[in-house]
């Protein structure tokens, strides 16, 4: 399969139909004299319409990628952009439908792939389990960034022209796991960290699988993938840094996004480090100065001079390719978009293992990233939660993961701005969209 993906080519024109966003409804036949029956696709096809679903998909994980640390409160404006209130959402609000409507356009090229897996008579064919099992995945990856953020969601299991009423967010993770366990089924084992494997598979498992509290199987799916050889940590500066410049063969990396493209740019320094005065977010004064301090635990952490530079208005752990930058990043256009590294893992797998026996998993993982680690010998519940936090906080800043992480804790408490407002720990269901649907198949979250 080529490395380089393409934007969606004429061959994915002519076999995914075409759609609106949303609920609005399908223009499926709109040219049926060029669609290719699923039961003819050659290998050949099957590659291409892969290629365009590893397209469509870093489009999507991008359009999420910071979201978590702008309403984390990680970032505050930069110099094109204002930001009064990192939280506040409201059901019309523009980039809540745009993230909303671009979910459900991903899913429908996702469910292609199922369905062509599902409707094959060859599905011993090992192209046609990596269709299958690609498919399996990333429609489980879909719903994970739905189900964290909009709790229940219509469970879209084919392409299809009706309304879908909201599930429960119960059966919506439920429909993630049993994804998961069919892409478990048919994904081959880890060979290139920019296509979807069994590690990313066992990866996205231990996620669910900690959000769901069931802390014996996220600790068993994250040391699946520790276990791995081709995943290790680093424990230098650089090491840490070259997860995320373009061609990365960084060993840091479980699965991520290539984002080689020639036209629609995904442009990661545009946001936060740009090489001219219009970036959108710069670091919070709080994280610019003390998220990597020492501590009496742990001191001189690796990760601070990839992450923040001597201008206190950068994050430069995508580098620009310009001077100032920690590592050099030969085309900073086509910085990976990481979906997964190992880091998560051990932290994952600690976490998930508790204060009782997790200590150990959370030195080794410590004792990579800083140059002196003293943890005691035991620690509280709280105590032992708050490490944990604090290491993802360092780990994952700027990847999408803070807000979540405090929700999913529980840890209410850590943010400044949320100011009792505890229904912003739902993203509200577009207006919009329930406008289109009807109002009792698209019942709007509390608070809103």
């Amino acid at each position: 399969m080529k490395r380089y993906y393409t934007i969606i080519n004429y061959l994915l024109c002519s076999i995914c139909l075409l759609w609106m966003t949303g609920c609005s409804g399908m223009l499926d036949d709109m040219r049926p004299k060029d669609q290719i029956p699923q039961d003819m696709l050659s290998e050949s096809d099957l590659e291409k319409l892969l290629n365009g679903v590893y397209a469509e998909m870093e489009e999507l994980i991008f359009k999420f990628y910071m979201d978590g640390d702008i309403k984390g409160e990680n970032f505050k404006a930069g110099p094109a952009f204002s930001l009064n209130d990192p939280m506040l959402m409201a059901p019309g609000s523009k980039e809540v439908l745009s993230q909303w409507q671009k979910c459900f356009t991903s899913l429908k090229q996702v469910n292609f792939l199922v369905e062509t897996y599902e409707a094959s008579s060859n599905k011993e064919s090992q192209m046609l389990k990596q269709t299958g099992g690609t498919g399996y995945y990333f429609r489980a990856l879909i719903y994970y960034h739905l189900v964290t953020r909009w709790g229940g969601a219509p469970i879209l299991r084919k392409r299809t022209y009706d309304v879908v009423p909201i599930s429960p967010e119960a059966e919506v993770w439920s429909f993630i796991k049993e994804d998961l366990a069919k892409a478990e089924g048919l994904l081959p084992e880890f060979t290139d960290r920019f296509y979807v494997s069994l590690s990313a598979c066992d990866a996205l498992n231990a996620k669910v699988c900690l959000s769901l509290k069931d802390y014996t199987n996220a600790a068993a799916y994250a040391d699946k993938v520790i276990a791995k050889s081709g995943f290790a940590l680093s424990a230098t500066s650089t090491g840490y840094a070259n997860a995320f410049v373009s061609n990365s063969s960084s060993k840091e990396l479980v699965f991520a996004l290539a984002n080689k493209r020639s036209t629609s740019l995904l442009l990661f320094y545009q946001t936060v480090n740009d090489i001219d005065s219009a970036w959108d977010y710069s670091p919070s004064t709080d994280c610019y100065g003390h998220l990597y301090d020492d501590t009496t635990v742990k001191k001189q952490d690796i990760r601070a001079k990839a992450v923040f530079g001597a201008d206190n208005s950068r994050i430069i752990k995508f580098p620009n390719g310009s001077t100032g930058q920690f590592v050099t990043n030969e085309q900073p256009s086509q910085t990976p978009i990481v979906v997964t590294r190992v880091a998560e893992m051990y932290l994952i797998k600690a976490e998930a293992l508790g204060s009782a026996n997790g200590l150990s998993t959370l030195k080794e993982f410590m004792n990579k990233r800083y140059a002196t680690v003293s943890l005691p010998s035991s620690m509280t519940d709280t105590e032992f939660q708050n490490q944990i936090l604090d290491e993802r906080h360092r780990e994952l800043y700027a990847e999408g993961q803070r807000w979540y992480d405090l929700k999913r804790t529980n840890r209410l408490d850590l943010f400044t701005s949320l100011n009792g407002r505890n229904y912003l720990m739902y993203y509200p269901v577009p207006q919009s969209e329930r406008d289109l649907a009807g109002e009792e198949n698209y019942p709007q979250n509390p608070g809103y």
